[in-house]
């Protein structure tokens, strides 16, 4: 067999988004030879579709605006975006990644990353969240430009991938590359970075609710590669059942955004920071609102304030205020927001937002019409309007009957019911070793990102990338320790 079909190298990486090139890149800056596997044709992951924002406390950014942040504050906080009475699952976890998160946002900066901020998200109680320069995609250009730097061999298209075992120990893996079986082994451990499950039928089918089953994925690859080969050797997991969504989400516009389309260039992304830190909040509302109308989902107090949801025949199928997740069992999963225009003015006075980003701007009604006319459609009555959103005249008409609409009618859609990323993952310790049941580490298994979240449930934004990168940054530095004998 040739070198090529069965390789040995130090530290294998399955997984090629955010969480498993960093991992990669962590494992070869401490001394490893590196292999990454990406089933799909180039690196991204997830993180590739992220708004990109990095939650830290104790960064260099909040030193340089005066304010001293603690670690434990950090983490007492990350508590309060969930449900009240919700469990906490992984306290120890919760903590290791407040400690952690600031280093790994400065590791980031040394590999060319740019961060504007902090901004305040209410509830945490000081600024912490931190927006990549221009947009998510840098995080993947950056670690991948490392990664490749360093040595670190990445194949794509990498199918089918399983677990070698031997003597019990995890001792590398087998993946299917252009129809050839492969063999990579590993003598440091292996680092299943592979991504949440919300791209896997059988898996969302398992362990979510009906509605959640059944929804769209924002990341259709995203397989659960991690969890499944993680509980093949029998590795505990914790809130599989945790996911977020379904959610309304529009759909990204046929041309993206400026934002969307600005290059990665290492030097343009730190001119872009430098000015961005320098300017008024308020001078940067305008690109913002850009990227809120492109990604952001339509605020739920929409509904309060008397919109309904119609699906694409026309008919009205849920109680909104109570939940839209019903919309995953509709045709195409497709619905249309319809409103007057008493919501509609309402929407369009500050500080009432249809989408917000916390501490920097909001986009309204106006700013949907202007930024995004092809989401937004107005007539004179329910017939008219049925005709400009392609549903049943009849069926729109009795659906707005008892709602006291004063004309113009207004509808913004189409919306339909996405997953964003499911919680639910491998359990590790705060080596980012993989544990089973009872709580002993699977010899030379690692985990990282949404494969492995060991019970946090990450709400908020910025703290699902702050896990990603400071779990791989972790896994491929300890990877690299044990393949080097220490």
């Amino acid at each position: 067999m040739s070198d090529a079909v069965n390789r040995t190298i130090d530290v294998v990486v399955v997984g090629g988004g955010g969480a498993g090139l960093a991992a990669a890149v962590s494992a070869a800056q401490h001394g490893a030879a590196v292999h990454l596997l990406e089933k799909q044709a180039r690196p991204g992951g997830s993180t590739a579709l992220s708004v990109g924002s990095f939650t830290a406390a104790g960064t260099r950014h909040q030193g340089r605006k005066g304010l001293t942040d603690r670690v434990e504050d950090h983490a007492d906080d990350m508590l309060l975006f969930n449900p009240p009475g919700a469990p906490d699952l992984a306290p120890e976890m919760r903590l290791l990644l407040a400690r952690e998160s600031a280093a790994s946002l400065h590791w980031l900066e040394s590999l060319g990353v740019a961060f504007s901020g902090p901004y305040l998200e209410p509830p945490h109680r000081l600024p912490r969240m931190h927006n990549v320069i221009p947009h998510a995609r840098v995080y993947i250009a950056r670690l991948e430009a490392a990664a490749r730097k360093l040595g670190v061999g990445i194949t794509t298209g990498a199918a089918d991938t399983s677990l070698i075992v031997e003597d019990g120990r995890v001792a590398g893996v087998g993946a299917v590359v252009a129809g050839t079986p492969h063999e990579f082994r590993a003598r440091g451990g292996v680092i299943l970075a592979a991504g949440d499950f919300t791209g896997n039928p059988e898996m969302r089918q398992r362990f979510l609710s009906p509605e959640a089953a059944a929804a769209a994925p924002i990341n259709p690859h995203a397989s659960g590669d991690g969890q499944r080969l993680g509980m093949e050797l029998g590795a505990a997991t914790k809130a599989m059942s945790v996911i977020r969504g379904p959610q309304l989400r529009f759909p990204e516009p046929a041309r993206p955004g400026l934002l969307s389309r600005l290059p990665t260039w290492s030097w343009l992304c730190k001119l872009e920071a430098a000015i961005v830190n320098r300017v008024p909040t308020s001078w940067l509302k305008p690109v913002v609102k850009s990227l809120l109308i492109t990604w952001m989902s339509p605020s739920a107090e929409m509904f309060k304030k008397g919109a309904i949801l119609v699906n694409r025949e026309g008919n009205r199928f849920c109680d909104e205020v109570k939940g839209t997740g019903s919309l995953s069992f509709q045709p195409e999963r497709k619905a249309f927001l319809v409103f007057d225009s008493a919501v509609a003015e309402y929407f369009d006075t500050p500080p009432h937002a249809i989408s917000t980003a916390p501490g920097i701007a909001f986009a309204d009604f106006g700013d949907y019409r202007r930024g995004r006319p092809d989401l937004v459609h107005q007539a004179g009555d329910a017939r008219a309007l049925a005709g400009a959103i392609g549903v049943d005249p009849d069926n729109l008409e009795a659906a707005v009957a008892d709602r006291g609409f004063v004309p113009p009618l207004w509808a913004m859609g189409p919306a339909y019911s996405v997953l964003t990323v499911s919680e639910g993952g491998l359990c590790l310790d705060d080596r980012m070793r993989v544990l089973r049941e009872d709580g002993s580490a699977i010899e030379g298994l690692y985990g990282a990102g949404g494969s492995a979240q060991s019970g946090m449930t990450l709400e908020g934004h910025g703290h699902h990338i702050a896990w990603v990168m400071t779990s791989g940054r972790l896994a491929g530095s300890d990877a690299a320790a044990r393949a080097r004998g220490r």
